[in-house]
């Protein structure tokens, strides 16, 4: 099975994804990490940096399609909804209380033009809705999974979903 997971920074996802790879024993790809090899800018007001995104997905999907990862993956960044859903099993999409996202965001130094555009992004749950635009079936391949609790709180609505 192919699993991706995406949402808004600060949602949770890493270690969603780290715990449910190694639980599940599939293999983990953390698509923040490969961005960086399709590097455009540094866009430091926003502190963070631009990427060829198209460039990332076609050579993604073909590793996929060609299996060069293997059959059972968890696929992990803020952008894993824009993945060709013909490729993707389970779709899940972390979602997480406005104010604890804050929280987070303050706590990892971001400076206020980059709290408020990611919590803008949140409070239109755009994750979800750009992942329904790409052709993800919502309830049946696209999930939203609030990470509002605990982390096994939070596994235990995945597992669900998995079946």
């Amino acid at each position: 099975m192919i699993i991706a997971i995406s949402g808004s920074v600060g949602s949770g996802k890493t270690t969603i994804a780290t715990e449910l790879s190694t639980k599940l024993d599939y293999k983990l790809i953390n698509l923040n990490e490969l961005a960086k090899e399709y590097k455009i800018e540094d866009i430091k007001e926003l502190q963070t940096f631009d990427f060829d995104l198209d460039k990332l997905l076609d050579d993604l999907e073909l590793k996929l399609k060609n299996k060069e990862f293997g059959n059972n993956l968890v696929l992990e960044g803020h952008f894993a909804h824009f993945i060709n859903p013909e490729l993707i099993d389970k779709l899940l999409i972390i979602g997480r209380e406005l104010k604890e996202l804050k929280n987070t965001y303050k706590t990892r130094g971001y400076n206020d033009q980059k709290i408020a555009d990611n919590l803008e992004v949140e409070s239109f749950n755009l994750c979800f809705y750009e992942a329904v635009d790409e052709g993800y079936i919502e309830g049946k391949q696209v999930f939203l999974v609030e990470n509002n609790s605990t982390l096994q709180d939070c596994l235990d609505k995945i597992k669900v979903l998995l079946i």
